[in-house]
């Protein structure tokens, strides 16, 4: 249950994301950014619950696993906080989804075991 709740709050939180972050209007951009938000908590939750069960098989995995999230999550706030300041440069979205695409791969392979 936990696991399937953390997979769908990701693919939630990254449509949500990509759909603040093309959005023109500030208006719009602050309501996926408040629903995101919401997302968080979700995948936080659930990404503790699921750490706590599985942290004695893998540990290093975790770990990185956890400072991966934080990072996607401040690199999402990031990307947020330029956007309302009309400062985009595109090498933090690039960072955004490496970063993103690391902690999904890396949480598929925790999951797999």
């Amino acid at each position: 249950m936990w696991l399937g709740l953390h997979f769908w709050t990701w693919i939630v939180l990254t449509i949500l994301v990509v759909g603040g972050l093309t959005r023109h209007s500030e208006k719009r951009a602050t309501q996926f950014l408040i629903l995101a938000r919401i997302a968080y908590l979700v995948m936080i939750i659930s990404g503790v619950v699921l750490s706590i069960r599985t942290f004695s098989h893998a540990p290093l995995l975790i770990s990185l696993k956890f400072l991966l999230g934080i990072g996607t999550i401040a690199l999402i706030e990031i990307s947020f906080g330029r956007k309302m300041e009309r400062n985009t440069p595109h090498l933090v979205y690039w960072i955004l989804g490496v970063v993103a695409l690391t902690t999904i791969a890396l949480g598929l392979t925790l999951g797999l075991h």
